[in-house]
């Protein structure tokens, strides 16, 4: 492997964990359990949170050092990129990230928390549909990054 290699690897492999488990949820997971009984659906939606945030939060960190590693290994200072367009769409694949990590964010801690609400409760209620919301957000953030990934490499 050269010498940057590893981030590169590491990278690829976050973003692959991390957006692949968000689409799996909103692609799969929703329409599956969109047929089950609102107590039964809140109760599977956040076993299945319990699980994924681990494995989204771990992959957007991999995602997110060594895109940072990335990032300071450019021949040029970083404050130079938005003069190129390898730069801005550099720029832009980030913007894309945070989006993703803002809408993961607010469904590990916003709606996880109102999801945990009584069965029946207005705010469950609420949970179960800003969690699909959230989830199509992150979706588009992501391909959106998938987007800029291709316009970097030539696509």
């Amino acid at each position: 492997m050269g010498r940057g290699a590893w981030w590169t690897w590491a990278h690829d492999l976050g973003a692959v964990l991390w957006l692949g488990s968000v689409l799996y949820q909103l692609l799969v997971v929703a329409p599956v359990l969109a047929g089950e009984p609102p107590p039964e659906r809140r109760r599977l939606w956040l076993d299945l949170i319990g699980r994924f945030h681990h494995l989204a939060a771990g992959a957007a960190g991999l995602v997110v050092l060594s895109g940072l590693a990335r990032v300071l290994s450019l021949p040029w200072e970083p404050a130079r990129l938005p003069a190129t367009v390898y730069g801005r769409l550099l720029l832009a694949k980030m913007a894309g990230a945070l989006g993703m990590l803002v809408a993961g964010g607010v469904i590990s801690l916003g709606v996880s928390r109102l999801l945990r609400r009584p069965a029946g409760s207005e705010e469950a209620a609420a949970g179960l549909r800003w969690l699909v919301v959230l989830l199509a957000m992150e979706g588009a953030c992501g391909i959106a990054v998938l987007w800029c990934v291709a316009r970097i490499h030539g696509g």
